[in-house]
């Protein structure tokens, strides 16, 4: 098929006003399944494994990563998981939606990119403060707090991403109603402080949604 469309039930009618190669697609679907599951993954070892109460507490964390640093050293594995798929889905979206609003996805693109940027500097702080707390060593309080900062910047200016594409996919008619609405509800609620774990839940539906999207596109 020359323009991205679909004709599942789950999927929605979607079309493209470019033509849409279908490794092209097929990619933004992995990328999406492969955030889908980082998401998946990493609440789980947040509420699982780290625990609720230890995520707010630096002291409980330096405990944990001295005894048990496993589930934060996995934590920041799946950060960088989560990465590589980001910079897939934010190229790919960028390329399909260039054609009909050009100023709104380069900015997308780029608060996309910008994100990314801050979630792999969490990543090396976090990893430093971790290796430290293993060896016995107290964390700076100021590192700890420039960690969360990061963090929180991270997801409010990826919610920005969430906003423009969703909003510009929307207007092009490129995507389901109803995927448009929930990642305009993603966007909203990643820049809403300390709901990171809500912005987990909504961003694996978003793509898992935007995933079989993709996929049954390119078939």
């Amino acid at each position: 098929m020359s323009h991205l469309q679909t004709h599942s039930n789950v999927a929605g009618p979607v079309s493209a006003h470019r033509p849409a190669g279908h490794t092209e697609l097929a990619t933004g679907a992995y990328a999406a399944f492969v955030q889908a599951f980082a998401a998946a993954a990493a609440l789980f070892t947040a509420v699982g494994l780290i625990g609720l109460a230890a995520l707010g507490d630096p002291a409980r964390l330096a405990t944990l990563a001295l005894h048990n640093p496993l589930p934060l050293l996995l934590q920041d594995g799946l950060k960088f998981v989560s990465a590589a798929a980001s910079v897939a889905l934010i190229v790919v979206m960028f390329r399909q939606l260039r054609p009909t609003a050009p100023r709104a996805s380069t900015v997308a693109a780029i608060c996309g990119l910008l994100a990314v940027a801050l979630l792999l500097v969490n990543v090396l702080f976090s990893l430093a403060a971790v290796t430290q707390a293993m060896r016995g060593l107290a964390v700076d309080a100021r590192l700890n707090g420039l960690i969360g900062l990061l963090g929180m910047a991270a997801i409010a200016i990826n919610g920005v991403w969430y906003l423009l594409v969703s909003w510009t996919a929307r207007r092009a008619q490129w995507l389901p109603v109803g995927l448009c609405g929930l990642g305009l509800a993603l966007g909203v609620v990643s820049l809403v402080p300390f709901l990171g774990l809500l912005t987990l839940v909504l961003s694996v539906a978003w793509s898992l949604w935007l995933g079989v999207t993709l996929w049954q596109a390119q078939r």
